[in-house]
C-alpha cells in the first residue's frame, strides 16, 4: 500500500469522529486552500458526497479471528449494549465473536457506555461509547438520555454506514441466545 493511500485512510479515519469533522469543516470555511488540500489528500471530487458509490468511507475491520481481507463487504451492525458493569464487556464481546464466527457474516461495531474497551480492543473490533445515563444526569440534567443516545447513535450510524441497529441485554448473553435469534444480527435492515 502507497503513503498516500496510507494517509488517506488514516485521514478518512479520523473524520470518523464528529469533533474531528466539525473542526475541519471550521478549518475549511476560513481557509479555501486548506480545504482544496485536504480534498487532495482524500481523493474527493469538489461537491462530491460523503459516500463513494453508496459506501461509508469509514473501513472498520471483522476482528482478530478473520483474515485482513475477509469480510470487507460484510454489513456493519451496531451492537448497543448499555448498563454495563465491570466485567460485562467481556461476556458482550465473547459472546457476538462467537455469533460473528458461527452463524452470521457482518462486522460488529460496539456502542457501549462503559469504559472498558479492552475486550473489544484486543478482539480488533471497533467500539464507541457514550456517556451513562447517572453522568449525563448530572452533566446535562435539563436535556433527555433518550435525545442524546438517540443522537449519537443517528451520527454512528450515519459515519460507519450501518446497516442494522441491535441491542443487546448482557442477561440474556448470560444465559444464551437462541441460534435463530443471533441470525438476525445480520439481517435487520434500517
Amino acid at each position: 500500500m502507497s503513503a498516500g493511500r496510507r494517509a488517506q485512510r488514516a485521514a478518512r479515519r479520523l473524520l470518523a469522529f464528529p469533533a474531528t469533522r466539525r473542526l475541519v469543516v471550521a478549518v475549511g470555511r476560513r481557509a479555501p486552500r486548506v480545504k482544496e488540500a485536504g480534498r487532495a489528500l482524500l481523493g474527493i471530487e469538489a461537491g462530491g458526497s460523503r459516500h463513494l458509490h453508496g459506501k461509508p468511507r469509514v473501513d472498520i475491520r471483522g476482528g482478530h479471528m478473520l483474515l485482513p481481507h475477509q469480510g470487507r463487504r460484510w454489513p456493519i451492525v451496531l451492537v448497543v449494549a448499555l448498563g454495563l458493569e465491570p466485567g460485562d464487556t467481556e461476556v458482550v464481546a465473547d459472546a457476538l465473536e462467537r455469533v460473528q464466527l458461527t452463524t452470521g457474516r457482518f462486522r460488529p461495531l460496539f456502542l457501549v457506555d462503559s469504559g472498558q474497551l479492552g475486550p473489544f480492543r484486543s478482539r480488533s473490533y471497533a467500539v464507541e461509547t457514550v456517556m451513562p445515563r447517572a453522568m449525563y444526569a448530572r452533566v446535562n440534567p435539563q436535556d433527555s438520555y433518550g435525545d442524546y443516545l438517540a443522537d449519537r447513535t443517528l451520527s454512528i450510524v450515519t459515519a460507519y454506514g450501518v446497516r442494522s441497529v441491535v441491542p443487546v441485554s448482557v442477561a440474556a448473553l448470560r444465559e444464551g441466545v437462541r441460534p435463530d435469534e443471533l441470525r438476525l444480527l445480520g439481517q435487520l435492515e434500517l
